[in-house]
């Protein structure tokens, strides 16, 4: 009868342990339901600062090697290029950025947004400034549209899925400046440090 209890109590409670472990991953898939529900892309009618002449090379203070794990960076005035190997060990070159029609740079004071022309014919942007012996590449995330609601009293002209908005007004320098210094682009997604020549994200 002793030994029919211990049973009786272990497997209740390998059947109470199955029944959280459901829980836990009932709860992690529903988690990652909502943190992928609420990606949300910006897209802008043309590139920003609309009153901002496009930059003729890349921000002066990324030009030159910079290193990341085993990869090597080489930024020049045109172009961003990654050099890396593979898991047979051999060298890979690609461009990750290069100027040109759909990728244009603009400058507003210290800041530097990034546009890149998508296959909807609307644009993306990122933000890329140097604070002291860092350089900040920053996207848009989901808070931003809120701050551009309270900083720009700006708001999407429409969305498409609850995760795409469109912005049709033109942003100029002067709010650009406004919407950074106020807390604007709030998704940090590259560091380059300029003291150790490395890279981080």
């Amino acid at each position: 009868m002793l030994i029919l209890t211990s049973i009786l109590g272990t497997f209740g409670k390998l059947n109470q342990y199955a029944k959280n472990m459901k829980a836990l991953k009932i709860a992690i898939v529903i988690t990652i339901s909502i943190i992928l529900s609420s990606c949300l892309t910006h897209y802008f009618i043309e590139p920003v600062p609309s009153n901002a002449k496009a930059q003729k090379s890349m921000p002066k203070p990324l030009i030159g090697q910079w290193n990341k794990g085993n990869e090597k960076h080489t930024i020049d005035k045109q172009k961003w290029i990654n050099q890396y190997e593979d898991s047979t060990g051999t060298v890979k070159t690609s461009i990750e950025y290069e100027l040109s029609d759909s990728m244009i740079i603009k400058k507003a004071g210290k800041y530097y947004f990034v546009n890149s022309l998508e296959e909807n014919g609307y644009w993306t942007v990122y933000l890329g400034f140097k604070e002291k012996n860092h350089f900040y590449i920053k996207g848009l995330s989901d808070t931003d549209t809120l701050n551009f609601a309270t900083i720009l009293n700006l708001k999407p002209d429409s969305t498409v899925k609850d995760k795409e908005l469109y912005y049709n007004k033109p942003l100029t320098r002067r709010q650009m400046r406004k919407f950074v210094k106020q807390g604007g682009f709030t998704d940090t997604l590259i560091v380059f440090d300029i003291a150790n020549r490395t890279v981080e994200n």
